[in-house]
């Protein structure tokens, strides 16, 4: 049983609504997510973590865009068919939103995967004031892969949407044949 034109718009504007919650929720969390102890280094400053910051902006961005193109699609769609030019720039842009998140997510969980195992294995951490130390940056740390669920799951969206705009751009130009 084939989806029709409207299930599919629909379908990729609540991927996209829903995608700019998740990325504004990830932006959120690595903003409000410090250290308890005062030290010379700012760890929101990682480069890992500017860029996944970065990339959530550029996907929220692409999708909001996009919002009134699938608005004006949902409205429309039943009374002329859609120009294949606003569906080749919608497929094009959800693709590279997709990839510049998929790339965030990588960077995101590698930087906090490899500090957290520096910190276990790389650092002696004897002492008490040490221990502090190492609790309050692994705390840190921990807290910055609930930031990284958020941009994943905002990429996870970005490529739902990027599959509803790939089939409504096939439907568009008689690609594919539903039965």
């Amino acid at each position: 049983m084939a989806l029709s034109w409207t299930a599919w718009v629909a379908g990729g504007l609540v991927a996209r609504l829903l995608a700019i919650a998740s990325l504004a929720m990830s932006v959120r969390f690595v903003y409000a997510n410090h250290t308890d102890m005062f030290y010379d280094y700012d760890y929101n400053k990682l480069q890992s973590y500017t860029y996944a910051v970065a990339a959530a902006a550029i996907g929220m961005a692409v999708a909001a865009l996009q919002v009134p193109v699938s608005v004006y699609l949902l409205c429309r769609s039943k009374r002329m068919t859609p120009s294949a030019v606003v569906l080749d720039v919608s497929m094009y842009a959800d693709m590279a939103a997709g990839l510049v998140l998929a790339s965030a997510v990588g960077a995101g969980f590698g930087a906090t995967d490899d500090v957290l195992q520096f910190m276990e294995h790389g650092v002696d951490y004897s002492g008490d004031d040490r221990t502090r130390v190492k609790d309050d940056l692994t705390g840190y740390f921990h807290r910055a892969i609930v930031a990284v669920v958020f941009l994943l799951v905002g990429m996870v969206l970005s490529v739902c949407a990027a599959v509803a705009s790939t089939r409504l751009r096939a439907r568009a130009s008689d690609d594919s044949a539903d039965a």
